[in-house]
């Protein structure tokens, strides 16, 4: 049987008695030390080497694409402006005899008369291209109804256009000749003999097929007419000035609308497929070889490195921990509370103030956020951070003075009462003294810095000073334009502080809380990104601030991009845990929305592939989608033609732009719904109200 001081030194867990409880206390202990092991041994690697290129592969993956994004923007800027060969149709012309283009040889009709002729709302229209600035008629000639061969003469200046009713063509097959003649010499011909007395300066036939179809489509029910052009010539080349401008054009409808949506307004347009696949594969290279390894870089974990459950608790218990002296306050780890999911961490933090402090909810929330998003940033735990602190209003003191019935007060002791107040009202000089040099050294500050004072409050005690400072910038468009957020305000005073009362201190710690009474864009820099509920969904998530351009790139500028392809990528992570490599390359190559090329990539990250798996997945699978789709466009557009259905080809490219914009925003509210409503659900299961 242990004695009483014994029995002492085995209730480990202090509960007032040796059982179980304190067995399962020595392993909770043993876990502890390991856990923090771990993550020291993990924050000591990752702090060891923080060089940005450290000529991995991943590293000449990023020159690479850097080098050939300039090389692509150049090329296309170049021809777009026509400064160098603007007007050659070379590239085009050569590559039209190669299986590259599916639509045939083009010829070069620079410089030359030529003609097109094709239907236009179920009418025969007519243009002549290139044609001398003269006094010029254009002649058609063809079968009307009746049988009869007539004309229709067209006079101008230069090129001239004719269009003709469909429902005067004879229905059937014939030949309809168009001759552009030469009026210079005699201006005064009448239109019915313009062919006599004039010179002919270029002829063409073209054969066609005249139906009346019945039609039952949306925009057009009954009978139509379908006027089927046998031969209309070979295409014009493109110059490359023309090809530069299709380049911008392609480029904005990819990254407007996605691939489809590209593909479909160049192949009514007319540009070739090899180009068409150039301009979108060109575009694949440049996103996914440039951001697939800044995202590998944020994102990406070695094995040892990536933190499972119980450490990623630990470490947040741990810096808590630490975190708790600089806010004043006591945490109840007995009824702190965590969850962690895909897409966030979400923490309940419940605290006692200390004697003296001066926190309030926003000052404490701000310290403890600051510290875990800084250690978060070093772990490259990158998921969003929702924080609820909330104090315990119950007094936690044992000691109590009551008033009994008979007005006597129990609980108090006059034996403690001394008489000697000279300690008590030395140290109530000295707070005084403290207080009194401490608003020189603020005022200093705030002149320095330009800021306003809205409201200060200096207190102090045996063991620290407090100072409270909310302050705002007095410069204009402060929100943009003061540099300096409120850890850097903080960290100033503190400085100033401990220097300027340095023989009033006395071993007493200075205690700062900074607020800015105009949240300012460097204060939201404290945090790499920022996400509010909205209306619908209250809180605010934060991500742990990623230093130079990775961070830069992708939490600022691709900051929304960013949170959307990685929320995709999560949603579709049990697919490519199924199939793997073939899935990830099948899921980038589909025609479907938010499947492009980052998307593929960041599935990878999460499903921990090896990068030059990742990067082979999805340049197979973007390169295969970029030539599925130039070479099927131009088919799906003459098949809409072949059956009456051009009208709808604009509406199908305006339907594909709407149905990507609509998916992205279905995306951007869904993840936003997911990422808020739970962590509501979460704090009110565990608030302490």
């Amino acid at each position: 049987m242990p004695s009483r001081d014994e029995a002492h030194s085995l209730d480990l867990n202090k509960d007032g008695k040796v059982d179980v409880g304190d067995v399962a206390h020595i392993f909770s202990e043993a876990e502890r030390v390991r856990l923090d092991r771990e993550l020291d041994s993990i924050r000591e690697r990752r702090l060891g080497d923080t060089r940005f290129f450290r000529w991995a592969v991943e590293d000449y993956v990023l020159l690479f694409g850097v080098a050939f994004g300039g090389f692509f923007l150049l090329l296309i800027a170049t021809a777009s402006t026509g400064i160098l060969a603007g007007d050659s149709v070379a590239i085009d012309q050569t590559l039209s005899k190669t299986p590259l283009d599916n639509g045939g040889e083009c010829i070069d009709k620079q410089g030359q008369i030529w003609l097109s002729v094709f239907e236009d709302h179920h009418d025969l229209r007519i243009r002549s291209y290139n044609v001398p600035e003269i006094e010029t008629g254009m002649v058609v000639s063809y079968t009307n109804l009746e049988g009869v061969v007539v004309e229709e003469v067209m006079r101008g200046i230069g090129d001239l256009s004719i269009a003709i009713d469909g429902e005067n063509l004879l229905v059937g097959e014939q030949t309809v000749v168009v001759s552009i003649l030469n009026l210079s010499h005699n201006p005064d011909a009448e239109d019915e003999n313009i062919s006599l007395e004039s010179t002919e300066i270029y002829s063409q036939a073209f054969p066609m097929e005249v139906e009346h179809r019945v039609k039952g489509w949306l925009f057009s029910k009954g009978e139509v007419i379908d006027i089927d052009l046998k031969e209309t010539g070979p295409r014009a080349c493109l110059t490359f000035k023309d090809l530069g401008e299709w380049g911008w054009l392609l480029m904005a409808a990819e990254w407007a609308g996605g691939r489809e949506t590209a593909m479909l307004t160049g192949g009514s347009g007319g540009v070739p497929a090899w180009w068409m696949a150039f301009v979108s594969l060109g575009m694949s290279i440049v996103f996914l070889y440039i951001q697939y390894p800044l995202m590998h870089k944020m994102y990406h974990r070695e094995g040892e490195e990536a933190l499972n459950k119980k450490q990623v608790k630990r470490l947040i218990s741990r810096i808590l921990e630490r975190s708790q002296d600089e806010a004043t306050i006591e945490i109840d780890f007995e009824l702190l509370r965590m969850q962690e999911r895909s897409i966030s961490i979400d923490v309940f933090v419940p605290y006692v103030l200390k004697p003296r402090s001066i926190m309030t909810t926003t000052d404490v929330r701000s310290i403890l956020m600051r510290d875990l998003l800084s250690e978060f940033s070093i772990f490259g735990e990158m998921r969003p951070l929702q924080l609820r602190v909330q104090s315990i209003n119950a007094n936690k003191t044992g000691e109590q003075i009551l008033l009994g019935e008979d007005l006597t007060m129990e609980g108090f002791d006059p034996t403690i009462v001394v008489d000697d107040y000279r300690p008590f009202f030395e140290s109530i000089s000295i707070v005084g003294t403290i207080e009194d040099s401490a608003r020189p050294v603020i005022q200093e500050l705030l002149d320095e810095y330009d800021l306003a004072d809205e409201g200060t409050l200096v207190s102090a005690d045996d063991r620290a000073v407090y100072v409270r400072m909310i302050y705002r910038p007095r410069i204009r468009f402060s929100y943009f334009l003061f540099p300096r957020n409120f850890i850097e305000i903080e960290n100033s005073l503190s400085d100033r502080l401990n220097k300027g009362l340095s023989s009033l201190l006395e071993g007493r710690k200075v205690v700062v809380s900074a607020r800015n009474l105009r949240r300012t864009l460097a204060d939201q820099a404290v945090a790499g990104r920022v996400e509010q509920g909205g209306s619908n969904f209250a809180g605010e998530a934060l991500v742990a601030k990623q230093p130079g351009i990775t961070g830069t790139l992708l939490q600022t500028v691709g900051g929304d991009i960013l949170s959307s392809v990685e929320y995709v990528a999560q949603r579709n992570r049990n697919r490519i845990d199924k199939y793997g490599f073939w899935g990830l390359i099948f899921f980038v190559w589909i025609p479907f929305m938010a499947s492009g090329v980052l998307v593929g990539a960041m599935l990878g990250l999460v499903a921990r592939m090896r990068f030059e798996r990742v990067l082979l997945a999805t340049t197979v699978g973007g390169t295969a989608a970029s030539i599925t789709w130039a070479y099927t466009a131009r088919g799906i557009i003459e098949f809409m033609e072949r059956y009456q259905a051009e009208v709808l080809i604009p509406f199908l490219i305006g339907l594909v732009f709407l149905f990507t914009f609509f998916h992205l925003r279905r995306n951007k509210r869904l993840r936003r719904e997911e990422l808020f409503r739970e962590s509501m659900s979460f704090f009110s299961r565990v608030s302490l109200d």
